[in-house]
């Protein structure tokens, strides 16, 4: 009875430690990387990475990015560049989550910038 009660003790923490939560309300992205048109629908706090270009500058760590389907304002803080020069002509990958404000317009806080 012990070795029962031990083995469906252990069963049981197995399957919540590979539990995970789905949701199946995120954005459909094609291979991990999420288009600006998707970025600009989606819910407050979705993570998602992008990939385009900063087309310029707007304040000290707010940019415009666009990729082929639209532009967002995104906000860089000076410890996320880590030592990177980026250009308008760069292509880069942005690693952040899209941010609501109360009138409902979306833009992306920046956690990690990769240059390709």
């Amino acid at each position: 009875m012990k070795k029962l009660l031990s083995l469906a003790a252990l069963l049981t923490v197995s399957t919540v430690a590979v539990a995970g939560f789905n949701n199946t309300n995120a954005p459909q992205t094609n291979g991990g990387v999420a288009t600006v048109v998707q970025a600009l629908t989606a819910a407050d706090d979705a993570q998602m990475s992008l990939k385009g270009k900063i087309t310029r500058q707007l304040d000290k760590d707010e940019f415009m990015f666009q990729d082929g389907t639209g532009e967002i304002k995104i906000e860089i803080d000076d410890k996320v560049w880590q030592g990177q020069n980026v250009t308008p002509n760069d292509v880069i990958i942005i690693f952040g989550k899209v941010d609501k404000n109360t009138f409902g317009k979306s833009d992306f806080d920046v956690y990690r910038v990769e240059k390709q």
